[in-house]
């Protein structure tokens, strides 16, 4: 992970200056397991103990994360690839800042949460029952795979990928490799996990595996034109497939994978304007204390300020679903996750919501991202909160009239307002 103390010394400021710097900017924040832990020392929280699925059932209880929104998914990309085959899949419950991973007859959790400010922090959780339970930090072997540039942007951070599998769960590389974005059309999304519900007529590339073995395709373009890999896009359940008797529930909702998708992404993209947000807070107040016009942080060139209005502009862009994937026909999923999740949302006096869901022609009635009341974007310091604040507000008023916008039609971008002005109280009028 990038320390917000490093990226401060790369100003060449003095000692003195980055430390006072990085006291005011990155004040101790504590993601949610953190926070638990701190509870479980306290004896304020038990955690009960499962004969089958260890600290599982309690967890997802504990930290309002609803089975729901489980999510299988049989590709060896885990720490525990030894384990995870097509006929033991690995479970994946989450909410919108803690992801917790589940693999049968594994000595131990696997769980990701979001700190407020530095992305995401790996855990593991022991499933030996003890009085009280620890999570274990994990900082170097998930950060390998979390913290590439291709798939998480270089910050601590969260990916879906999409990639045939052999029979036994072995990828194959080269064969829907990727990480998956609101933009991959829906027939390339989620090779390599199971999925239930229904994906329109182009379906998507869920429940198929190659009966190959990876080292036994050695002409991958060609094989990739002979496998249907939108076969078993209408699945309601997984019968044959594996044994769901050691699961929370036998379904991998389809719409609770597409919200996962969008989730990942937009928690890099937060993360990254937190990552970028120190350098042009300082070159502002030190713009400030010199009497220099602060408002030339607006205006093109390089620098520190440019640098947060990029990564703002693309955060913007995410949570305005810009590029996203138009469907091809009404998505449907096989759980209670869609109620569920449009549960958790504040509403306005007309009873609307950015958590309400399309799934007729897009993801989300209202496109902007709910990642919005997230604990990470109220962290953003005032600056960059600004510049995404005066972003979205020139798009939504139609001051920028940029055709990459011209997927919200003007009652999309009223609506979007309204429910900002009455659920979001820091979001300027």
């Amino acid at each position: 992970m990038v320390s917000l103390l490093g990226a401060a010394a790369t100003l060449g400021g003095t000692p003195t200056s980055v430390a006072r710097r990085s006291r005011v900017l990155a004040p101790a924040t504590r993601d949610p397991i953190a926070r638990l832990q701190a509870q479980l020392d306290a004896g304020e929280v038990t955690l009960a103990h499962d004969s089958l699925l260890g600290y599982l059932p309690a967890l997802l209880k504990t930290l309002h994360i609803p089975v729901s929104s489980q999510g299988l998914v049989f590709s060896r990309t885990s720490l525990q690839t030894d384990k995870i085959t097509p006929w033991s899949p690995r479970a994946i419950y989450f909410n919108d800042d803690v992801y917790i991973g589940y693999v049968q007859e594994s000595t131990f959790l696997e769980v990701a949460a979001v700190d407020p400010v530095r992305g995401a922090v790996f855990y593991t959780l022991s499933q030996e029952p003890r009085a009280r339970p620890v999570f274990s930090r994990e900082t170097t072997t998930c950060l390998m795979c979390h913290q590439s540039r291709a798939a998480t942007g270089g910050v601590p951070g969260f990916m879906v990928i999409s990639t045939l599998t052999d029979r036994y769960g072995y990828p194959v590389v080269g064969m829907h490799d990727g990480s998956t974005t609101d933009a991959t059309p829906m027939k390339q999304r989620f090779a390599g996990w199971y999925v239930t519900g229904s994906a329109g007529p182009a379906g998507h590339a869920g429940n198929v595996y190659s009966p190959k073995l990876a080292h036994e395709i050695t002409d991958k373009p060609a094989y990739r034109t002979q496998l249907n890999m939108h076969a078993e896009s209408a699945r309601t359940d997984l019968a044959g497939k594996f044994d769901s008797a050691p699961y929370l529930s036998a379904q991998s909702d389809l719409v609770a994978l597409m919200v996962l998708v969008h989730q990942t992404v937009v928690h890099n993209l937060i993360t990254a304007v937190h990552e970028a947000a120190p350098d042009a807070v300082f070159e502002d107040s030190m713009a400030r204390v010199s009497g220099r016009d602060t408002t030339s942080r607006a205006q093109p060139g390089g620098g520190p300020a440019a640098r947060l209005r990029r990564d703002v502009e693309k955060l913007v862009r995410a949570m305005l679903f810009v590029g996203e994937a138009t469907l091809d026909g009404p998505v449907r999923g096989t759980t209670t996750y869609a109620q569920d999740f449009a549960n958790a949302g504040p509403r306005d006096a007309k009873g609307r919501s950015l958590r309400d869901l399309d799934l007729e022609t897009r993801l989300f009635k209202y496109p902007l991202s709910f990642l919005i009341y997230s604990d990470s974007f109220n962290a953003l310091p005032d600056l960059a909160k600004g510049e995404v604040y005066r972003q979205l507000r020139d798009v939504l008023t139609g001051a920028d009239p940029s055709t990459e916008f011209k997927q919200l039609t003007a009652s999309d971008r009223t609506a979007i307002l309204d429910i900002l002005h009455a659920t979001k109280p820091d979001f300027p009028r």
